[in-house]
């Protein structure tokens, strides 16, 4: 008799011991498909910035170089109040300089111009101040040349030559070449009137041909006045009024893309498919003085570093158009950020994102907003 009592209270604890384990493994798997993702989390956040910052505009997020985030929000446009789509090109403004520089080390792999190059080597008709100002001194932003939207000549409609005719007469430098960081729009409008003397073709067609189409980016283009009737995303300002990009000029802006293109281009730029190891090393060198400062500039990048160690990325803003890209080195995370509304708050946005990424935040605080 008391061995079977005993066997009965054995017979128990097991079956209590398995109701345990079963309760723990489905509360575990609860728990699991509950848990929020990080894609969920970035759409709260983004849901916050529409509401509380009228966030207008399309957001890609890849980790380890897979999207985990891609959306739109809002309007492409100020009148026709069109909703966004994520096929629109948006203005790349200043992120446009990143294409150019490539194309520049494009041009030096192939043997046809060097990065000690003097510019008037090319543009003869710059005054001998130019004598020392290089290719790498304008791909860095250090060869004194004057700014244009500094001068103010920035006006609907000008183009690359307007510049260039500027930068003719004014016949001066703003600084020695080598010696100072000073942005420079102007710098690069000449880089584009090199790429095309030398690649012997417009430059917009060169972004094309050697870009774009073997890159597959279908909805990236140059804007011309030839191109400015192709679906685009246009600026929209203050009470909704038009506020849209209206330059012609290449080299420093002028190029329209969607998110997904740009990172296409960047995994591109980083796999090896545009440039050699060696040219994206030095595209992604801090630029060193000559009176021995680093400016943490490269060629058309900013260089800096975060938790997960060296990042490049870059900023734009013209008219009503406001981007951002961004790619971590080592693990190949990227933030693309495209807005059209003159939208303030991308630096706060952006370090959310960086937040979510890097595992610091599980949740979204409603005392952010």
């Amino acid at each position: 008799m008391a061995l079977i009592y005993y066997l009965y209270q054995v017979k128990n604890f097991v079956v209590v011991i398995l109701f345990c384990l079963w309760a723990a493994t489905v509360i575990a798997q609860g728990r699991d498909s509950l848990a929020i993702d990080k894609g969920d989390l970035i759409e709260d956040l983004l849901f916050d910035f529409y509401d509380e910052y009228d966030f207008n505009g399309s957001v890609l997020v890849a980790e380890r170089g897979e999207v985990i985030y891609e959306n739109t929000f809002g309007f492409s446009d100020a009148t026709q109040q069109e909703p966004l789509d994520a096929d629109m090109p948006f203005y790349l403004a200043s992120l446009a300089k990143q294409f150019t520089a490539a194309a520049i080390m494009q041009l030096v792999e192939a043997g046809k111009l060097s990065l000690d190059d003097p510019v008037r080597k090319f543009l003869p008709r710059l005054p001998e101040p130019y004598d020392q100002v290089t290719i790498y001194h304008l791909l860095t932003h250090t060869g004194g040349v004057p700014d244009y939207f500094a001068a103010g000549l920035a006006r609907p409609g000008i183009t690359n030559m307007d510049v260039y005719k500027m930068l003719v007469e004014k016949g001066t430098l703003d600084f020695t070449p080598g010696y100072k960081f000073r942005y420079s729009n102007s710098g690069y409008v000449l880089l584009a009137v090199v790429i095309q003397l030398v690649s012997q073709k417009p430059v917009e067609q060169y972004f094309t041909d050697a870009i774009f189409k073997p890159l597959g980016m279908q909805h990236s283009f140059v804007l011309t006045p030839a191109t400015q009737n192709r679906l685009r995303v246009r600026g929209i300002g203050k009470n909704h009024k038009p506020n849209d990009y209206t330059l012609f000029t290449i080299g420093d802006g002028g190029i329209y893309s969607t998110a997904r293109d740009l990172f296409v281009w960047q995994e591109a730029l980083n796999s090896g498919k545009v440039l050699s190891k060696t040219s994206l090393e030095l595209m992604y060198k801090p630029v060193k003085l000559k009176n021995g400062r680093t400016r943490n500039y490269g060629f058309g990048w900013e260089i800096g570093n975060n938790t997960q160690g060296p990042l490049v990325y870059h900023t734009g803003g013209l008219a009503a158009f406001r981007t951002y890209i961004e790619r971590q080195l080592p693990s190949g995370n990227a933030i693309i950020i495209l807005t059209n509304n003159s939208f303030g708050e991308m630096n706060e946005l952006r370090n959310w994102l960086v937040k979510i990424l890097d595992n610091r935040i599980a949740s979204v605080p409603l005392d952010k907003r």
